[in-house]
């Protein structure tokens, strides 16, 4: 389906870094999709139906043609919350057959996302948070972990109460649950006026260190070693 998007749906998609500036061929699209702090899902909607679902990482930028309609979200709860909106145009969960991870669907009324591939099963999608994101109102803003799934850089999940951010892409195990693997997440901390390693901080982020202010100049998480003074090219002196 990806392959399809970028043939027949995009104007531009390509990883660059968010700072670089709009080249000529972005002019010609209506929606720009340009995720922040994390991964974005994005469905395109043509006559009343879905053409296209997909998913842009960070560094990436998709660019959607104007005969499409967006709806697009970073983080997997705030697109399904868009996409029950357009529950009309989604096509109804099958009750047999295999799942792609990342379709979406329409369920006695409600819109969810396929969360892992698989084969539909007997129970219910509300009942298989593993297997499905569904449209819930009072919803968390960031996922349980769970094992099994396909995580992208940026992509935010919460175990044991702590909020962890994938800082490498990977497919999520038992035994890799994200404290035991410092090197595939980080503990993410509620950004203060002082600059702290472990928070993800996004362009025009105002921090203060040793007594200096700066202004984030391109989004990133930080760590220790990556203090504002020692790397220019993410922190702006003010």
């Amino acid at each position: 389906m990806r392959a399809l998007v970028l043939i027949a749906a995009l104007v531009l998609v390509g990883c660059v870094p968010a700072p670089m500036p709009m080249t000529a061929p972005m002019a010609e699209a209506e929606h720009v999709v340009l995720p922040v702090t994390q991964p974005a899902r994005w469905t395109l909607l043509q006559g009343g139906a879905v053409a296209y679902t997909g998913e842009t990482r960070l560094g990436e930028l998709t660019g959607v043609n104007p005969e499409f309609e967006l709806v697009s979200a970073e983080g997997e709860a705030a697109y399904v919350e868009l996409l029950q909106s357009h529950t009309d145009a989604l096509p109804a969960l099958p009750d047999t057959g295999w799942l792609e991870a990342g379709e979406v669907y329409v369920h006695d009324g409600t819109a969810l996302m396929v969360r892992q591939s698989h084969n539909r099963t007997i129970y219910e999608p509300a009942d298989t948070p593993a297997l499905f994101v569904v449209y819930r109102v009072d919803a968390a803003d960031v996922l349980d972990w769970v094992a099994g799934e396909d995580v992208s850089v940026g992509t935010q999940r919460v175990y044991d109460g702590v909020t962890y951010e994938c800082i490498q892409a990977h497919v999520t195990q038992s035994d890799w649950t994200p404290p035991a693997v410092p090197a595939l997440w980080s503990v993410v901390v509620e950004p203060s006026d002082e600059w702290q390693a472990g928070v993800a901080y996004t362009i025009g982020d105002v921090v203060t260190y040793d007594g200096v202010e700066y202004e984030c100049r391109q989004s990133h998480t930080s760590q220790v070693g990556w203090e504002p003074p020692k790397v220019l090219s993410l922190w702006l002196p003010l």
